[in-house]
């Protein structure tokens, strides 16, 4: 039997009435001052105001709050929510909004678990020095408004300087969430256009920890619920996106996904959707639902697992009815087909040049991605990476 390890004790509540569990859990972590953080965009929208409603009848009140998180997260940000953190006395953190406000939300927790606030010195370090630490705890409960990134439920925490041109990429049990609640009054209704992107941003994802977690039955778990999750209903969930079930099923697909995809340790198609992010200041899901399609062709044929994709992919019946030897083939036209129904219906970019990279910058990206990114994927090398960039400008 192969070997495998894997962890995750963060909760995950989904539903219409998710947010009213939010005292409860508070009080399991024995926190009564947390820290309530949420962007701009959540607070006026009235996000805000539906978790202080889901709190009015509670004795835990906020001890403090901070609501000027900007599109992007930085590193300055995640010094104002430590510095407040500690001047309040808080004793959690409630992080209300998107991506942003998650990667600094966890980056915050794991940095004051450590007690240090120096983002070099942790960018740097394979494991975290319990000694140093200036809390034994700081639960943290995040509450997505946006669609999730695929980082709520794992121990990755990503903060790009844009100042220094440095990017922090962190993996520590440290940065684990408490709890992600998942609560249709915390959800705009998304346009079909940026669910299509999210959901095969998603499926990439799912797809991708599927192939390199073959050995990790658990992990194989999530992402094989969340792909057969988005073959079914990514479509529907498009063509009603008022629908509120639609929506938190695909959310919720989105959080699985993530776990399955970043419990793969190191991954060239990771390391590439990163410099991409960075240079089109995208999010990761839009990115992968463009590098996808290529970067599948070109790993068919070389993992055997690709044919066990097909399961999730058309359901048991259709699997066991398939021909054995062409699984393989069968898995990749239904992933293209459904890939190209999807972008054909949302109008969505299929390429990069559609998001402004162009061939010129290959190189400096194919660059940056040797340097920045430190994988021992075989495919890690510079004239594989600009192939692939080729193929999918």
């Amino acid at each position: 039997m192969s070997t495998f390890s894997f962890f995750n004790d963060t909760k995950i509540l989904c539903g219409d009435h998710a947010l009213d569990n939010l005292p409860f859990e508070l009080r399991e972590r024995d926190c009564t001052r947390p820290l309530f953080i949420s962007d701009e965009r959540s607070y006026r929208l009235g996000f805000a105001k539906e978790v202080k409603r889901a709190m009015d009848n509670d004795i835990i009140d906020f001890g403090a709050t901070y609501f000027k998180l900007a599109e992007k997260a930085s590193p300055s940000e995640c010094d104002d929510i430590i510095n407040l953190y500690k001047a309040h006395d808080c004793d959690g953190i409630i992080a209300l909004g998107g991506e942003n406000v998650t990667q600094c939300a966890k980056v915050a927790k794991l940095m004051l678990l450590q007690g240090v606030g120096d983002f070099v010195y942790f960018n740097h370090k394979a494991d975290m020095d319990a000694d140093k630490a200036t809390y034994s705890d700081v639960p943290l409960f995040i509450l997505p408004t946006d669609i999730p990134c695929g980082i709520e439920a794992t121990d990755r925490a990503m903060i790009y300087d844009e100042k220094n041109n440095v990017f922090y990429n962190f993996n520590s049990v440290l940065s684990r969430a408490s709890a992600v609640i998942l609560d249709v009054r915390l959800t705009d209704i998304m346009p079909a256009k940026a669910m299509a992107t999210a959901g095969l941003g998603a499926l990439a994802m799912g797809v991708k920890g599927f192939v390199d977690n073959s050995d990790n039955p658990i992990a194989l778990a999530y992402a094989t619920g969340a792909i057969h999750t988005l073959i079914n209903e990514l479509l529907p969930a498009m063509r009603h996106n008022s629908n509120s079930d639609y929506r938190i099923s695909i959310y919720s697909s989105i959080i699985n996904a993530g776990v399955a995809y970043y419990a793969v340790k190191e991954s060239l198609m990771r390391d590439m959707t990163n410099e991409l992010s960075i240079k089109t200041s995208l999010s990761a899901l839009q990115i992968l639902s463009i590098l996808f399609p290529v970067y599948y062709k070109e790993k068919v044929g070389k993992d055997r697992v690709f044919k066990s994709v097909l399961m999730p992919l058309v359901g048991e019946e259709q699997y066991a009815l398939s021909n054995a030897k062409s699984r393989e083939i069968i898995a990749q036209d239904v992933l293209r087909e459904f890939w190209q129904k999807v972008v054909s219906l949302a109008e969505i970019p299929s390429s990069l040049h559609e998001i402004g990279v162009e061939q010129s910058d290959f190189v400096k990206l194919a660059d940056a991605v040797i340097t920045r990114y430190k994988g021992n994927d075989p495919h890690n090398n510079f004239t594989t990476i600009v192939k692939l960039l080729e193929e999918v400008f």
